[in-house]
């Protein structure tokens, strides 16, 4: 993609704000494994939080690439102080949400004022969504929600949870049902998680045992499945940006390393085989930059991208986890310890291929979309 004017005046502003107001908060937060909400705030203010949202709620109404370069540029200093600057839970909001639910919810989400996390994945319903055990049954009050939920990004700090349940389960996908539910709910008991990589990024194990009122329902009931796929696109496209940025920040650190670093009389950049290991990941870096910004691009033209964003999602996480494999190598013993940054980008990296749909659901979904059947 060639960058316009106003997109480069962009980047430039996000990149400031990573450096000075992001960079100064890893260190700490990846020791603590706390989120710092005041960074939501701060991004709140600045509007990194409503780059898409419509004027109407005070946003910018701006389109994909813009919020692909935030995200780029936020991932390239801390991926998990960033991931907790997106999330599917509130991209819902405006398209499904009641006025009272925008004004409770949404609004102050996009202001930095409160935080929302989404809950899909289980212990025996990852990828295979319609295997969950989580029901939500009719009661004279509203609702009344059993079951369990893992891996829900920003769960222990969040003041609202997207949930996904079974209102019917004989309809399999045209019984289930979203619900927008506070975390201080009687009955929801939330559980931090302790993970590889992205430690500055809380993530919880959520138990539900609770009641809650009939305005809870968020969306049509039955119609949580469709509602859900329709935001995975952009779920997956912003994935990929930041799948980039960490790849991005591993090319430029190992780069740095290797002009500096000195071996037997030379920079090792001198070396054929540090500059083709850097070469290598630079083709890497310009592949998954097409990928991002094409498919990007094609979603603010309005054409759909189950193609591309599946695409986008493959080949800039498998390039996060190579260009970090390789900035380790280029790194050597000084990469491996933990005051090197090298070592916390190679950890978040492996998170990409996993997350948002893995890599092989990604490929079931190309080869349907390519004409590949079963």
């Amino acid at each position: 993609m060639i960058e316009t004017e106003e997109h480069a005046a962009f980047r430039d502003s996000c990149r400031r704000f990573a450096e000075t107001e992001i960079a100064p908060l890893v260190d700490e937060a990846e020791r603590t494994g706390k989120y710092p909400k005041e960074l939501r705030r701060k991004a709140g203010k600045e509007g990194f939080l409503s780059i898409t949202a419509k004027p109407e709620y005070g946003g910018a109404g701006a389109g994909w690439v813009f919020q692909c370069i935030c995200v780029e540029e936020f991932a390239r200093v801390c991926a998990g102080l960033a991931t907790g600057l997106g999330g599917l839970a509130f991209r819902l909001l405006p398209s499904i949400g009641t006025p009272a639910q925008i004004e409770r919810y949404y609004l102050p989400t996009i202001q930095g004022t409160k935080a929302g996390a989404f809950g899909m994945s289980e212990p025996d319903a990852g990828s295979d969504v319609l295997a969950m055990k989580t029901r939500a049954k009719r009661t004279n009050a509203g609702w009344r929600i059993t079951g369990s939920k893992m891996y829900c990004t920003g769960a222990p700090y969040s003041d609202y949870l997207v949930l996904v349940a079974y209102t019917e389960p004989e309809a399999r996908a045209r019984g289930v049902s979203l619900f927008i539910v506070d975390t201080k709910t009687p009955g929801i008991e939330i559980h931090k998680m302790d993970k590889l990589g992205h430690r500055s990024m809380e993530t919880g194990l959520v138990f539900l045992d609770c009641e809650v009122p009939a305005d809870a329902l968020f969306g049509e009931e039955g119609d949580g499945m469709r509602n859900v796929m329709s935001v995975l696109e952009s779920g997956r496209l912003t994935h990929a940006a930041r799948s980039l940025g960490v790849a991005r920040a591993c090319h430029e650190l190992a780069s740095d390393h290797a002009s500096q670093r000195k071996a037997f009389g030379s920079t090792i950049n001198q070396f054929q085989a540090i500059q083709f290991k850097l070469a290598r990941m630079a083709i890497e870096l310009r592949s998954a930059r097409l990928h991002v910004y094409d498919a990007a691009q094609r979603y603010d033209a309005g054409q759909k991208i189950q193609l591309e964003a599946s695409m986008a999602k493959v080949v800039a996480s498998e390039a996060a986890i190579h260009l970090a494999d390789e900035a380790m190598q280029i790194f050597g013993g000084q990469g491996y310890i933990m005051d090197s940054p090298i070592q916390r980008f190679f950890r978040d990296a492996r998170l990409y291929p996993i997350s948002e749909g893995t890599t092989e659901i990604q490929l079931r979904n190309i080869g349907r979309e390519v004409g590949i059947r079963r």
